[in-house]
């Protein structure tokens, strides 16, 4: 009896154990996956914004519900565990790759735009990164506030206010565009206004920035913008009229201006200032560093890429200046002992490099460089390419508020390069200067003191000058369009620039806006721009 008693146990026993045995292996066996799906698959967002994407699996029960994810740009938008957020506008594809079976990857499309808001009236605070502004009205950043324009704003100016007058942005207090590289601070009209006869026909033209603080701590800086398309024709309710410093008629509104009571600094650096029906940079007060910009199709029958005037300190240094209509430089102490009790204006200028100018201007006036009215400058190591005169400087050696440059200035140590082109304008051809072979050029302002040292062109190509990428003997004087391909880097230069040792100390070397100091390189005894 116990025998058999201890025989059923031992079978129910391997009875049990087969079956918990069966069922484990049930339990155990993997489920593969079959679909997999990702919701949504489009979407658009604007920088900062972030999004939630959902996967489902099927069947449910699968086994191994693990996701890599992927994102296609990060600079766009990042992703993490299904999180999208949002960085700057562009594109992204946004890949979740299920562990399981990665053939069965799925994929969501994301957009990314600026944000969008309008300005009229007063502005101050921040304008952030990523932003369009469509600006309705007048602006005006108040005395005593600051306006800090980030990243990749985009400021879109309707190009008249309700009363018909071009619209400005008046800079009482302080303001600071601070863009990059890669995401400039842009200043504009609507996107299809963007056209160069709209510069020649002054239509749909904004009317510029003006800096207007008599505080002798404001501050002004523009790096890495792009400033485009203004040039709108001043009327009486012009707020540059209503101040008293242009005049209803006769001006026209300039990309950048510091008035005749603006005792403040300003910095323009790693700038694009293009496309103006006038200047490019219009100084009547304060001090200023412009160094590292593209200036280009600056002035539509008049107008310099940086003209300055007197109550003016300032250093204009690793410049490119692409066809100008008058001068790539004008430089005059004019309005000196005015009512704004403005002084003598003084400027630097080294290492700037000055192409096709005064092409587009009618008569003898422009070319490249002018110095006037007891203004006093140094002015070395420039580089001219295909200008239509050599530096003038009217009345040399008399100097007064209404004559000629100071006597101790220096304009010298520069270098005029000329190619085979030739101007095919009937006023040229009126004028016998169709060619740029600058020393056969004659003119009644060029003097004696004047480039004594400065490597002048007397033919065509005759200085063995190259450049990385710039069609120098088929480029059309008088084509205003710059183009982003060109690189003006030297190749090939003659000798003959200066260290500028005894020449940098006229003007203050840096100013501090924001916090931080700005300064231009020093001069290098190389012409034009930095190899």
């Amino acid at each position: 009896m116990k025998k058999f008693l201890f025989f059923m146990m031992t079978a129910v026993a391997v009875m049990t154990t087969t079956a918990l045995s069966s069922c484990s292996d049930d339990d155990e066996k993997e489920v593969a996956l079959s679909k997999f799906t990702v919701d949504p698959t489009a979407t658009t967002l604007t920088p900062g914004d972030v999004t939630q994407v959902n996967v489902q699996f099927f069947p449910e029960n699968v086994s191994d519900k693990s996701v890599v994810w992927t994102s296609s740009d990060e600079n766009v938008a990042t992703v993490s565990n299904g999180t999208v957020t949002a960085l700057k506008p562009g594109n992204a594809i946004i890949t979740a790759t299920p562990t399981a079976n990665p053939a069965l990857a799925k994929t969501m499309s994301v957009a990314v735009a600026n944000k969008a808001m309008t300005a009229n009236g007063e502005v101050s605070g921040v304008w952030e990164a990523y932003s369009t502004v469509t600006v309705t009205g007048q602006i005006r950043v108040p005395e005593g506030k600051s306006l800090t324009i980030e990243r990749g704003v985009e400021v879109v100016f309707n190009s008249t206010d309700a009363s018909g007058a071009g619209i400005e942005l008046t800079v009482d207090g302080n303001i600071y565009c601070e863009g990059t590289a890669e995401d400039p601070v842009t200043f504009t009209v609507p996107a299809t206004e963007r056209v160069f006869s709209n510069v020649t026909d002054c239509r749909n033209l904004w009317g510029g920035i003006m800096l207007n603080s008599r505080d002798a701590q404001a501050e002004a800086l523009f790096s890495h913008c792009v400033i485009e398309y203004a040039g709108s024709a001043m009327t009486e309710a012009s707020p540059s009229v209503v101040a008293g410093i242009y005049t209803a008629g006769e001006d026209y509104g300039v990309q950048i201006t510091t008035g005749p009571s603006f005792k403040g600094s300003l910095v323009v650096t790693d700038c694009v200032i293009r496309n103006g029906f006038a200047d490019g940079i219009y100084m009547q007060g304060g001090k200023a560093v412009i160094t590292r910009n593209v200036f280009s199709g600056n002035g539509a029958t008049g107008g310099e890429a940086v003209n300055v005037k007197a109550g003016t300190s300032t250093v204009v240094a690793y410049n490119v200046m692409y066809s100008p209509n008058t001068n790539g430089l004008k430089l005059s102490s004019s309005g000196q002992d005015d009512a704004a009790g403005r002084g003598q204006a003084r400027c630097l200028a080294y290492n700037n490099t000055i192409v096709n100018a005064g092409w587009r201007r009618d008569g003898t006036k422009g070319g490249c460089i002018y110095v006037e009215k007891n203004i006093l400058v140094n002015v070395f190591n420039n580089l001219m390419v295909n200008c239509k005169y050599r530096a003038q400087a009217p009345k040399w050696g008399t100097p007064g508020v209404a004559d000629g440059c100071d006597e101790k200035s220096v304009i010298d140590y520069n270098c005029y390069v000329a190619s085979s082109i030739v101007s095919t304008l009937q006023q040229d051809i009126d004028d016998k200067t169709t060619v740029p072979y600058l020393n056969y050029v004659t003119n009644k302002n060029y003097a004696d003191a004047v480039d004594a040292h400065s490597k002048i062109a007397k033919g065509a190509n005759d200085l063995g000058v190259a450049f990385a990428n710039y069609p120098l003997d088929t480029n059309p004087l008088n084509n205003a369009l710059f183009d982003n391909a060109w690189d003006f880097t030297a190749q090939s230069l003659p000798d003959g620039a200066t260290d500028g040792a005894t020449l940098t100390s006229i003007v203050a070397a840096s100013l501090t806006v924001g916090g931080k100091e700005y300064k231009a390189d020093a001069p290098q005894k190389f012409f034009g721009a930095k190899k």
